[in-house]
């Protein structure tokens, strides 16, 4: 998911600022390094992932040779379940992509038009730039719609880039994505819980996914792309795997590529990136992002997320470490923004410094906050329903020309409005938030719908009234 959704998830309302403060602690102070560093990541995780409201958490941590931490907290006790990867499944599609590149069967800088002709702008754009996302395609576009929208050579996350760079995938090796990754990195690294299909995932355990409902989650059945219609295809997202099979997948880029791949493309996929102006800035590469800031080292990372569920995994090169987190709930509004501490949180330690801690009250008060505010405009939306009787009666008196305005305004500006608040102001379309916050998008559907409803209630007593008179 590109940042401008949690832009405007984050800040859907402002007095989210003030919420934010409340019971949370936030140091920079050095830790203390006494102990063990597992000992202490255990501890941290097991508190985080509790206030975080997490159904279950896995994680697993590596070196070049040995699993150096594994465990799962909260329903769940395996670290070999599979959960559903998100965004992260972008390093696998560009690591199948290097893997042709080193057969010569694809060239980084020829255009796409090569591999897969009659494309829509298929000359005019290269595998490089799908790769780096500075091809120019738009933020929510698919496979039946896409088009150069925006200016190439700038960084703009597209699921679209990846779902391409999956079909040239497919259409170079004469394999189906699945049977080709299934071949090519699942097997030769023994990735015995990882997958590219939903059955497979099954098969192999895939854990029980959760969304979040106005605080609570709900177990829901999992999500998969079915056509070139849906937005996030298997290459762009919705690869499974455990956290033991991505320690497996990290200690082959900390190995030099075990023959998967070869250093020299692992540097490639790494350090050929482009730069991102963020508030944290950072550079994109293929499938990665390289990161300065806050660790002591540089470090490697990207997340990933799914209506059911979040991940992300971390190369710190220096050290020489891989980290793969996932959890199986989507609570994009809340426990979203603690994901990205926690797994911030576990890195930070392993230098050997503080995490920002997660407030004891915080996930209740963040979303008190947030239904209090969808209570509060269903309570606008339905009033008018309720004082049916006492508009009639005003029917008789007072200015007609203002009667019909507030008509106008209240009952047909306001809801439409509210439908197209998130387009808007942070060109998000709706069907995004239905699918990555349902909770806001019920309320904005039901009170927008109760809204026009009380209009149509009022034109309808206003027209009576008037032929009466």
């Amino acid at each position: 998911m590109k940042k401008s959704k949690k832009i405007f998830l984050t800040s859907l309302f402002v007095s989210l600022v003030f919420i934010m403060g409340i019971g949370t602690t936030q140091t920079k102070a050095h830790a203390d390094n006494s102990g063990n560093v597992f000992e202490r990541i255990d501890a941290y995780l097991s508190d985080a992932a509790a206030k975080a409201h997490f159904p279950s958490m896995s994680i697993t941590i590596v070196d070049k040779e040995n699993v150096l931490f594994s465990k799962t907290y909260g329903n769940y006790k395996s670290t070999d379940t599979p959960y559903l990867l998100g965004s992260v499944s972008k390093s696998f599609t560009a690591l199948c992509v290097m893997q042709l590149v080193e057969q010569g069967r694809i060239d980084l800088d020829a255009n796409m038009g090569e591999y897969l002709p009659n494309l829509t702008d298929g000359n005019r754009i290269t595998i490089r730039q799908l790769l780096n996302h500075t091809s120019g395609l738009g933020e929510h576009q698919n496979l039946d719609n896409y088009g150069i929208v925006g200016k190439q050579g700038v960084h703009t996350y597209a699921n679209v880039n990846y779902s391409l760079l999956g079909k040239i995938v497919e259409a170079v090796s004469n394999k189906s994505y699945e049977s080709y990754i299934t071949e090519n990195v699942f097997e030769p690294l023994n990735m015995s819980n990882s997958a590219a299909t939903l059955e497979k995932s099954l098969e192999n355990g895939l854990i029980g996914g959760y969304e979040n409902w106005f605080g609570f989650n709900i177990k829901t059945e999992p999500r998969y792309p079915k056509a070139d219609s849906d937005w996030i295809s298997v290459p762009a997202g919705y690869l499974s795997a455990s956290t033991n099979d991505l320690g497996k997948y990290l200690q082959m880029y900390l190995n030099g590529g075990q023959g998967i791949i070869s250093s020299e493309s692992i540097n490639k996929m790494f350090y050929e990136n482009v730069s991102v102006n963020a508030s944290v800035p950072y550079s994109y590469g293929m499938g990665w992002t390289l990161i300065n800031e806050p660790l002591k080292e540089p470090a490697l990372r990207h997340s990933g997320l799914v209506e059911t569920g979040m991940s992300t995994i971390y190369i710190l090169p220096e050290s020489e470490i891989g980290i793969a987190i996932a959890v199986n709930t989507n609570d994009y509004l809340v426990s979203k923004d603690f994901m990205d501490r926690i797994d911030w949180g576990v890195a930070l330690l392993l230098m050997g410094d503080e995490p920002n801690q997660i407030g004891r009250n915080e996930y209740v008060l963040r979303h008190l906050l947030y239904d209090f505010i969808c209570f509060a405009v269903f309570v606008i939306a339905i009033l008018p329903l309720c004082l049916l009787g006492i508009y009639k009666k005003k029917l008789k008196t007072g200015n007609l020309a203002l009667k019909i305005m507030s008509l106008v305004v209240l009952h047909l500006l306001l809801p439409i409005f509210i439908l197209l608040l998130s387009q808007i102001i942070w060109a998000v379309p709706l069907w995004v938030v239905c699918a990555f916050a349902p909770d806001i998008f019920t309320s904005i559907v039901v009170s927008s719908t109760l809204l026009f409803m009380g209009g149509i209630a009022k034109a309808i007593l206003f027209i009576i009234e008037r032929k009466r008179t």
